[in-house]
């Protein structure tokens, strides 16, 4: 197992390094426990990937699995960082294929975090034993829904749920199939997403936008590489690898914080795939300049330039 602070001085405890830190701790942490999903959606970045990330050059599913003994290890290290938030074991992957993922749930909940589950629902729709383990060992259960036609069909499969898991704190990700005209829809845009109609959200890039996406989430993808934010589908940032380092020297390293500080001061321009990403602003550019808007450019790969 890592020692958390390694490399940072043996008499340097956890607390006083983080509190020497430019950036603040992560506010919810995602472990992907493995890499398959069952499903292809139309905005899911992974149904695009032939990097070999997710899927090969012929399409075929890259089926890793991240050791139990590295998890359990990677929980134990945020639990020494002061880690009390949200963890999750998905990224661009269905978490429930997992057999292990209710036992990882409550081996987070027992260091004192609180597990939540993203998943399709598929899963849950054929095993009663399952959606009873969820129910009692998750803090929070979102549900995508993705197979509506109308908004009376979504309300419909919301009432399902509720009934399927009565008693959990529920939420619900719908992603219409036909578009927003048919069906409320929350899709959005993504880097690595060709331009779609069925989008409910213009499909267009803020330049010179401040992001402090990179601050909210620590994620560790299934073959352990540290990825920017939720758009970095294939680790491109080259940020580091929980199999060399620990989660602290991860989070605080000076790349990491390089990259953290840019896209606060808004330069989305110094990162290809931040350049291209449709990610509102979560604040003013320095200065009192205004927001520059322009349509995506969608390519098939997105790595950084700096």
């Amino acid at each position: 197992m890592h020692r958390v602070g390694a490399g940072r001085g043996e008499s340097e405890s956890p607390a006083a390094a983080v509190s020497n830190m430019r950036i603040p701790l992560f506010e919810r942490l995602q472990i992907e426990s493995q890499s398959n999903c069952n499903r292809s959606c139309w905005f899911c970045p992974r149904t695009y990937d032939r990097s070999g990330s997710y899927l090969n050059r012929v399409s075929e599913p890259v089926l890793n699995r991240m050791p139990t003994e590295k998890i359990l290890d990677l929980l134990d290290q945020a639990r020494s960082l002061g880690f009390r938030g949200r963890v999750g074991f998905h990224h661009y992957s269905e978490p429930l294929l997992d057999t292990r993922n209710p036992m990882l749930a409550k081996e987070a909940s027992e260091r004192g975090m609180e597990p939540y589950l993203h998943t399709n629902g598929d899963v849950l729709r054929q095993d009663n034993a399952l959606c009873n383990e969820v129910r009692q060992v998750y803090a929070l259960i979102v549900v995508g829904l993705y197979d509506y036609e109308t908004t009376e069909e979504l309300e419909e499969t919301k009432r399902y749920w509720r009934d399927r898991l009565v008693g959990a704190n529920l939420a619900f990700s719908p992603i219409g199939p036909s578009g927003v005209r048919s069906g409320h829809s929350i899709g959005i845009p993504k880097a690595l997403v060709p331009t779609d109609a069925r989008m409910a959200l213009p499909d267009l890039t803020y330049p010179n936008g401040p992001c402090h996406r990179p601050l909210i989430r620590m994620i560790i993808q299934h073959n352990g590489e540290l990825a920017n934010c939720c758009e970095d589908t294939y680790g491109a940032f080259k940020l580091g690898n929980v199999y060399q380092d620990s989660l602290e020297e991860l989070w605080f390293s000076g790349r990491h914080v390089q990259v953290v500080d840019a896209l606060i001061a808004g330069r989305r321009e110094r990162y290809e795939l931040c350049r291209n990403c449709p990610l509102s602003p979560t604040g003013l550019p320095p200065g009192g300049r205004k927001i520059a808007i322009v349509p995506r450019r969608y390519t098939v790969e997105a790595t950084p330039s700096a």
